[in-house]
């Protein structure tokens, strides 16, 4: 069992690129809770809570050619994309659909190079993304095994201080 969430879980996403490295260990949570989370098979707590959204996130996904690349959408009509090896604090790109429905799907074309949103007001929209953001460079594989060392040892730390604090 995986617990960190403090909502319903809204959507649920493992890592599926191809590529010379196996990540198919890490998987993405969205929750009403407006976090996103990653996570390893290998731990049963989250590696990392992404918390820039100012609403529910109903809906997240991993790219299908890019490492470190995943979109997750929320109540506000936000698309958000977060390329870990860049930033894991904001999202490389954003943008607000007009009208500010809630987006609660977001799925990738096959080829990384299209995303369709579906929204509250029944609409689907499909956004091209830009070749700079979809296309991975030759050395992203290798730039996230180090995104997620540091990751975890940030982790780490934050873990042995909250334990510190507690027996103080």
């Amino acid at each position: 069992m995986f617990e960190g969430h403090h909502g319903p879980i809204t959507g649920i996403h493992c890592h599926t690129a191809a590529g010379p490295l196996d990540f198919s260990h890490l998987f993405v949570t969205s929750s009403f809770d407006w976090t996103v989370k990653l996570w390893s098979t290998k731990n049963n707590k989250p590696l990392y809570s992404f918390e820039d959204n100012s609403d529910y996130v109903y809906d997240v996904m991993w790219s299908p050619t890019h490492p470190a690349l995943f979109a997750c959408v929320d109540g506000v009509g936000h698309l958000d994309l977060w390329n870990l090896n860049n930033d894991t604090e904001v999202p490389t790109a954003s943008i607000t659909v007009e009208g500010n429905p809630a987006l609660n799907r977001v799925r990738w074309a096959h080829s990384g190079r299209e995303i369709a949103v579906g929204d509250s007001d029944g609409q689907v929209l499909v956004y091209e993304v830009g070749e700079q953001i979809a296309v991975p460079r030759n050395d992203e594989w290798t730039r996230f095994v180090r995104t997620l060392a540091e990751i975890n040892e940030n982790r780490d730390d934050a873990e042995e201080l909250a334990a510190q604090r507690l027996s103080a």
